[in-house]
């Protein structure tokens, strides 16, 4: 009685070894692939400082947008009007900054000049 209780307990060990075994088998086709990052490799990728770059000032733009919908409502108050221009300038500043410095340009210019 004793020895069936352990070939069953065995047999029980031996079945969910097999199912985890096949499991962690599936694993990598069930992972996301979200991106183009693939989840399975190291932590510690290279990331592209100019898709950063472009992608906050694409935020940025976005977020100037949402704030000036509201301005032609708000154009009789003369203090919106002037806080709409400064931040006009301020915006506008920034990009030529960002233009000057060359983060504007997806790709660099000695691959430019070789086409």
């Amino acid at each position: 009685m004793i020895m069936e209780g352990f070939v069953l307990v065995f047999l029980v060990y031996i079945l969910f070894c097999l199912m985890y075994y096949k499991k962690m088998n599936d694993m990598e086709i069930m992972s996301p692939y979200e991106c183009g990052f693939d989840p399975n490799c190291l932590s510690r990728m290279t990331f592209s400082y100019r898709f950063f770059l472009i992608s906050i000032l694409f935020i940025i733009f976005d977020v100037e947008i949402s704030l000036m919908l509201p301005m032609p409502f708000l154009i009789e108050i003369q203090l919106s009007l002037i806080f709409f221009y400064f931040f006009i300038l301020v915006l506008i500043s920034g990009l030529i900054y960002e233009y000057y410095y060359g983060s504007l340009d997806w790709l660099d210019n000695y691959i430019l000049k070789t086409w």
